[in-house]
């Protein structure tokens, strides 16, 4: 029985409080109006403080929907958000006895509204909200107004680590007209809502803080998003292509001179590396202050590709030479450069040991074959040494570049 009176209790304790609230006619609110702005000569030119010595106190919180989009080229944030803004007109009070209306919605224009701008705003300069926008005003003078819009901000862009990049984006609004002792900024938040926010397919959010500061002529509010992007669509399709490619450059020269499609196999490397630019020079950032180490390594690539379509070119001038021509020093010492290799893998791959007299004879069979050295051997020679050249050029540069594009997580 007495939890049965304690619910029934209650429930005319709401009952009664809903009709305090809700509980007014039309007449009643226009006769409080009247009131307000009337008989009271609202202005809302003044600032809402009956001792102008004191600083108006505004409480700011930020909420983020959604980032629509990050520019590199322009440096540019598009964010989709709106501000929750607090503060207490002290002219704005009545009696609840004499009008028993305990909130009123009431068109921005015609209260006073704090100045708060957009300071770093990437378009026009402009206040926020608009003429349609309506306020919450308390029966204590308590005000709440959320302006909702699509900010465009600046924001500088390091794309060094693209595509496992991170950005810091500040977001930075200022009382425009009205100095620190004027108007006190404060925090009703720690930092960025975002118990509405919807994620972005390109960027995710890593942290949101703010930073207020009073201490100037006029309130400063920054807020920052630490921004992370989401790479694995850019791996796929830029990454993963590229290093293949760096592959092909090297199997250049596995192809003898002999065979008819070494030039055409170079050719064609090179003119891949060319059309697969063209195709993802609108997925790589374009920024002029910082350049991607991934572009960096796609040039290296194509200038690789570009000396490895030289060699062939001179491979085979050389072994289409009469037999009768005699090999100079320079390509003898190529060809002895590659023969001591392979005898160096074969000697270290069997681990015998040489008799002195069989490296006497070995010594004057290699003086016989200096003698009769062929423009084959100078072409198999040149392949030989290329393809540890260009493997080992590929593999580092690989390692070296993907270590640093991973320092940027």
């Amino acid at each position: 029985m007495q939890l049965c009176a304690s619910m029934l209790l209650r429930a005319l304790y709401m009952l009664s409080l809903s009709s305090h609230v809700f509980g007014y006619s039309a007449d009643v609110v226009k006769n409080l109006t009247k009131y307000l702005f009337e008989t009271n000569a609202y202005d809302n030119t003044l600032r809402p403080s009956t001792d102008q010595s004191l600083a108006t106190e505004l409480k700011v919180s930020f909420h983020l929907m959604g980032i629509n989009k990050l520019d590199e080229l322009e440096e540019k944030l598009v964010t989709t958000a709106y501000l929750t803004l607090k503060w207490r007109d002290e002219f704005l009070t009545w009696d609840p006895s004499a009008f028993p209306v305990y909130r009123l919605m009431l068109p921005q224009t015609l209260v006073w509204k704090p100045d708060l701008v957009l300071k770093n705003g990437f378009t026009e300069f402009k206040e926020l909200g608009g003429s349609f926008y309506n306020i919450l005003l308390a029966l204590s003078g308590d005000v709440i107004w959320k302006p909702y819009q699509v900010f465009q901000s600046q924001c500088s862009i390091d794309v060094t680590y693209f595509p496992f990049d991170t950005q810091t984006c500040d977001i930075v609004f200022t009382l425009w007209s009205h100095y620190s002792s004027q108007v006190n900024l404060t925090s009703a938040k720690d930092a960025v809502a975002r118990d509405q926010y919807q994620s972005n397919s390109i960027w995710e959010i890593v942290s949101t803080n703010q930073n207020i500061d009073n201490s100037g002529s006029n309130a400063v509010i920054t807020y920052s998003l630490n921004l992370k992007r989401k790479p694995s669509h850019f791996v796929g399709n830029i990454v993963l292509p590229i290093l293949f490619l760096g592959i092909l450059n090297i199997l250049v020269f596995v192809i003898p001179a002999d065979a008819g499609e070494k030039m055409s196999y170079s050719i064609t490397v090179a003119l891949g590396f060319m059309v697969f630019l063209t195709i993802i020079s609108s997925e790589l950032p374009a920024n002029s202050d910082t350049t991607p180490y991934l572009t960096s390594y796609l040039q290296i690539q194509i200038i690789m590709g570009g000396i490895a379509l030289i060699v062939s070119s001179l491979q085979l001038r050389l072994r289409h030479k009469e037999e009768g021509q005699n090999v100079n020093g320079f390509f003898q010492l190529i060809v002895k450069l590659s023969h001591c290799q392979l005898r160096k893998n074969k000697v270290m791959k069997g681990k015998t040991v040489i008799p002195l007299d069989d490296v006497k004879e070995k010594n004057f069979a290699d003086d016989e074959d200096d003698v009769k050295m062929s423009w084959n051997d100078v072409t198999s020679a040149i392949d030989f040494l290329m393809f540890g050249i260009y493997s080992l050029v590929y593999l580092i540069s690989t390692v070296c570049v993907v270590s640093l594009m991973e320092n940027g997580t």
